[in-house]
């Protein structure tokens, strides 16, 4: 705001507050310097403005910028709320509401709460599945987002971090995850809500690459924190990543723990995505620990609220859950067409992991009905997807499948060379 303006908010302030030139200005000042202000003459400097602010019941900034008292405060609540319909689903209303959040915050030069709309605008993006969209939006975000704004920061790194991953790059999504917590942990001053929202999105990618002792020795260097963060989404985020590290019968009891204080914290906070993703990680652990009917309730459970809320990438990562659990039942054609589903709707999206598992998982229902010519096809794309997308550990378990396909049926010399790609991609993990 230039000089004539400051000079009007002075003005309007002083007499809002019924006050003489005079009062504004004692003890430090005269009256004729308040009066040089208001007329525009003279520019305070930030002593006097501070004392200006001070009388007139304003912040520093707020007087400069010319904003109402509260602008700040009041627009942090309408990205909650804004974050909150999304979360249940309205994501018009989400975006109308952020658009004028960022409108207003860039008006009154608020550059961090203009980043936090910015930074959920794009999140919209990831809750319909437009994967490509949203890591444009996060990069172009995060060139723009100073170092110092630190947790705004550490939020935009994770959202790209994710996007990354989504779109079949693990290893740079682990780097700059990487990149991060060091550049955190080597602050002066701690920040406990940027460093475990960035351990939550490393332990993410570690756990997605089969690199369980790295994700839990994240974890284990991270939980100390939980006392001292502010933000209750990024904990309940930190103890459901935690849980999907579990992969035991005796952890169960562990897992219930840190799911059910998730659940408590997204609850208290209004929030609906996040418990279908709980419910979803629970249905993971589940799984892995062969409790099949159990998991198949929790999946479908995740599927309907995700289905709800219009979280499209995420209805289909829990259908490609649910689908291997009925596959492992024997409910082959339920499991192969949640696969097709699935499948279709993760190209769409363009989530190649998504895309891999579904063409591995419909190879595995075709083989387990006889169709090995179908089978023998969705796993070699499963195959081909899983090595594009990074997923080497995956592609070794793929290679396998493949070569004991090949070998049923006399192929020896192929089935051979299938084992040999899965070594190569097995050297790639250390």
């Amino acid at each position: 705001m230039g000089a004539m303006g400051l000079a009007s908010e002075v003005r309007r302030l002083r007499l809002a507050r019924g006050l003489t030139q005079r009062e504004l200005a004692e003890p430090a000042y005269t009256r004729a310097f308040v009066a040089a202000i208001e007329s525009g003459a003279r520019v305070p400097s930030d002593e006097a403005l501070a004392h200006l602010a001070g009388r007139l019941g304003t912040g520093v900034d707020d007087l400069r910028h010319g904003r109402p008292p509260g602008t700040e405060a009041r627009l942090r609540a309408r990205l909650v709320e804004a974050r909150l319909a999304l979360s249940h689903g309205r994501a018009e209303e989400s975006a109308a509401e952020l658009k004028a959040v960022l409108e207003e915050a860039s008006a009154y030069r608020l550059t961090e709460i203009t980043g936090w709309a910015r930074l959920r605008l794009g999140e919209i993006h990831t809750h319909l599945g437009e994967s490509h969209s949203a890591l444009a939006a996060f990069e172009e975000i995060l060139a723009e987002t100073p170092a110092e704004q630190v947790r705004l920061h550490a939020a935009v790194v994770a959202r790209v971090a994710y996007s990354r991953f989504t779109i079949g790059d693990p290893q740079r999504a682990m780097a700059i995850l990487e990149t991060e917590l060091r550049a955190l942990r080597d602050r002066p001053e701690a920040d406990a809500d940027a460093e475990l929202r960035i351990a939550s999105g490393l332990m993410y990618v570690y756990n997605e690459l089969d690199w369980n002792d790295r994700a839990r020795q994240v974890e284990w260097e991270a939980a100390p924190l939980i006392p001292r963060v502010v933000d209750q989404e990024w904990v309940a985020q930190f103890c459901s990543t935690a849980a999907q590290l579990r992969r035991i019968e005796s952890e169960l009891d562990d897992v219930d723990r840190l799911l059910t204080d998730a659940v408590r914290r997204y609850t208290d906070l209004g929030m609906q995505r996040e418990i279908g993703m709980c419910h979803w990680a629970r249905g993971y652990v589940l799984r892995r620990a062969a409790r099949l009917p159990e998991a198949a309730a929790q999946f479908r459970r995740a599927r309907a609220i995700l289905h709800e809320v219009g979280a499209i990438q995420d209805v289909a990562g829990a259908t490609i859950e649910l689908a291997e659990v009925l596959r492992r039942q024997g409910e082959l054609e339920e499991a192969g067409t949640l696969a097709a589903e699935a499948g279709a709707t993760s190209e769409r999206t363009g989530h190649r992991e998504g895309m891999a598992e579904a063409s591995r998982l419909l190879g595995l229902v075709c083989g387990q009905t006889g169709r090995n010519a179908e089978a023998e096809h969705h796993l070699a794309v499963a195959a081909d997807r899983y090595e594009g997308a990074g997923l080497m550990a995956e592609l070794v378990t793929t290679c396998g499948l493949l070569a004991d396909l090949l070998l049923a049926t006399g192929r020896e010399a192929e089935a051979r060379s299938m084992l040999r790609r899965g070594l190569r991609g097995a050297e790639t993990l250390w």
